[in-house]
């Protein structure tokens, strides 16, 4: 049981954490020259743009560990972002008795088109494993979130 008292215990918030990491995103696409509202309006070109430009400027091979948890921030927020946006999910905090933290955030509420359960995702610990096996890739995070919720349709 957590201590009311202790002021270093983390109280998630989604509604403000989900507002910062589309803050977040819209400043990255307009720091790009892109519009700040493309995430929500073509997630994929989105995606596509940020991924280029992370390459072009050689940030997806981060070199020193200050690089690595700002590229870890910019993925788990684009990526995140992705997922609300273009697959109807949204953030949430799951306790995790592993944590540090108590619990992880992750995004969460994927409509199926066949009416089956879908799965939550860690889009921070796809994050963590995207930089730590670099180049990476917004688009290789969303592509293993997508096959991890289970929201795909696929027929044999």
């Amino acid at each position: 049981m957590t201590d009311p008292t202790d002021t270093h215990t983390y109280h998630p918030d989604p509604v403000q954490w989900t507002e910062d990491g589309r803050e977040y995103t819209a400043h990255i696409l307009g720091t790009i020259g892109a519009s700040p509202d493309l995430m929500r309006t073509d997630p994929a070109l989105a995606v596509r743009l940020i991924d280029e430009q992370l390459a072009e400027e050689g940030l997806d091979t981060p070199a020193d560990e200050d690089a690595v948890h700002r590229l870890r921030a910019l993925l788990m927020c684009v990526a995140g972002e992705f997922m609300i946006n273009a697959h109807e999910g949204h953030w949430a905090w799951t306790v995790d008795p592993t944590s540090p933290l108590g619990g992880r955030w992750v995004v969460t509420g994927f409509p199926h088109p066949l009416g089956q359960r879908t799965h939550a995702v860690d889009v921070p610990g796809l994050s963590d494993e995207a930089v730590h096996t670099p180049p990476a890739r917004i688009v290789d995070i969303v592509n293993r979130a997508v096959q991890l919720s289970g929201i795909r349709v696929f027929v044999s």
